[in-house]
């Protein structure tokens, strides 16, 4: 397929990231085969020539901040323990003002998937982006 030749609207980042829903998580990875989270933002923002670099922390820095609360679809989550570097990514999926809800490659189920941020996922929140 050929490379758009203008920007992407971030729905459609978060379209091709939809369609590796339920591939197996595996750290490190950047296919179908098996992908984590920061390979997910990567391989969907490279389908459009849009390089982003390739683990999470990074990515965090190479994108521009979003105040929390105005986040819209295609926006990246980041989530990091107290005093630790950024460890999760996840691809914002719910309308501003709506519960948060997040596409990710979720180590804990072991496959791409979207869902609702759970308590502990919230409690780690640091940070809303934008490509």
């Amino acid at each position: 397929m050929p490379l758009p030749t203008g920007r992407p609207e971030p729905g459609e980042v978060l379209a091709v990231a939809e369609r590796l829903r339920d591939v197996v998580y595996i750290w490190g990875g950047v296919s179908s085969h098996g992908i984590d989270c920061s390979g997910l933002v990567h391989l969907a923002w490279r389908r459009f020539g849009v390089t982003l670099p390739r683990d999470a922390d990074d990515q965090a820095e190479a994108t521009a901040p979003v105040p929390l609360g105005e986040e819209h679809p295609g926006d990246l989550y980041f989530f990091a323990r107290p005093g630790r570097r950024i460890h999760h990514v996840g691809i914002v999926t719910a309308e501003p003002g709506g519960d948060r809800r997040m596409l990710h490659a979720c180590y804990r189920q072991r496959r791409v998937l979207e869902e609702q941020l759970p308590a502990d996922r919230t409690a780690t929140l640091v940070a809303v982006r934008r490509v």
